[in-house]
């Protein structure tokens, strides 16, 4: 017998009999075999993420994953959160939610159930969600809520390193000439420093104790178990056959070019760094570094040689000592930005204590 949302969890917000529905990772894990739930003409979620929200460790079964918004069979609204906890030294663990993917149908005359779902998250969560890589238009609504407050602000640095793919015959040559160019000059470093580069398939032994003791006063507590689950489930797929889902789904779900790289650093056969980084479509970010401060020098040194190799047209990452490394060595790169990177917490999460200048904070670790 298949098992559906509680009863508790549907309720009508308006006279116009729009519905709110709240899944929970119970919820979503009996929804895998509902066949009508995958047939709908619009998908509030795909199966990627739900096979990923239940293998969530961070996750219990009775927390709200997943809120949607349906007049009449019709769905106008829905928001996704991803359960995370936030260890604070000296302090018991607070369970906290990310919001992932927030949607409302614009040309519906129900657009305002929004709204209705953004405050059933904050109460399912006590007043504790944080989202970042928000679009300008949910930032009004943050603001307007007066709920929320800038927690963390840190810079990401765009690396140009190539011609972009839409220059079409010249994109391909210069990634090549700045592979050459870059793989030239700093691999001699690399040689010299006795610095190894490795991509991983899996963590074992030794990778998982250099990250278990490299995320000690990380509020967020990634350590090699989240990982493990970030590879065997990420949220988008180079996979043609997802391509028909992105049809019916507003967010990503199928990227023409996309894999994850996590990357090992040696020196003298010591792990120095373990780096996690995503490409997509050319645009390679860093999302997540664990090394000491002190090796900064050679973890970038170790980094440039691995972009070269990797030929992207565009390097992104939000580490600052890091980035201050890379800049030194100008052939890296023609041109480089910055721009801010934000993430807001309803003002009851002290999310901003000890929270470390990270790309993949929030959902996008997945993406």
């Amino acid at each position: 017998m298949k098992k559906s949302p509680t009863k508790t969890a549907v309720q009508a917000i308006n006279p116009r009999s729009v519905k709110i529905t709240e899944y929970t990772k119970r919820d979503l894990r009996a929804l895998l075999i509902d066949d009508r739930f995958w047939t709908q003409p619009r998908l509030p979620i795909t199966k990627r993420r739900v096979i990923s929200h239940v293998a969530n460790a961070k996750a219990e079964e009775i927390d709200v994953v997943l809120i949607t918004a349906y007049d009449n069979d019709q769905l106008v609204g829905y928001l996704g959160i991803l359960p995370d906890i936030l260890a604070i030294q000296g302090q018991a663990p607070v369970k906290f939610g990310w919001l992932t993917t927030w949607w409302a149908d614009k040309e519906s005359e129900y657009r305002l159930s929004a709204t209705q779902i953004l405050f059933s998250a904050i109460k399912r969560y006590a007043n504790r969600i944080a989202v970042s890589s928000f679009s300008d238009d949910a930032k009004c609504v943050y603001d307007a809520t007066r709920r929320f407050r800038e927690c963390v602000r840190f810079d990401r640095e765009y690396f140009l390193i190539a011609l972009p793919p839409w220059f079409h015959g010249l994109s391909g040559p210069t990634r090549s000439f700045a592979a050459m160019k870059n793989r030239m000059i700093c691999g001699r470093k690399l040689e010299k420093r006795g610095l190894e580069i490795q991509v991983t398939e899996s963590l074992n032994g030794d990778l998982s104790s250099f990250i278990n003791a490299h995320m000690v006063g990380d509020p967020l507590g990634r350590d090699a178990s989240y990982w493990r689950w970030i590879l065997q489930f990420p949220w988008v797929s180079g996979d043609s056959e997802d391509e028909a889902i992105q049809k019916r789904y507003e967010f990503s779900v199928f990227i023409k070019d996309f894999r994850q790289i996590p990357m090992v650093v040696s020196r003298h056969g010591a792990i120095i760094a373990f780096l996690f980084l995503t490409l997509r479509n050319g645009r390679l970010g860093l999302k997540y570094a664990y090394y000491d401060s002190n090796d900064a020098s050679d973890v970038a040194t170790a980094l440039r040689v691995a972009v070269a190799d990797i030929k992207p047209w565009l390097y992104i990452s939000a580490d600052s000592a890091l980035n201050a490394a890379i800049r030194r060595d100008f052939p890296f790169y023609i041109a480089r930005k910055i721009k801010p990177m934000l993430a807001y917490a309803t003002k009851a999460l002290p999310l901003s204590v000890g929270c470390p200048p990270q790309f993949g904070i929030g959902d996008n670790i997945f993406t």
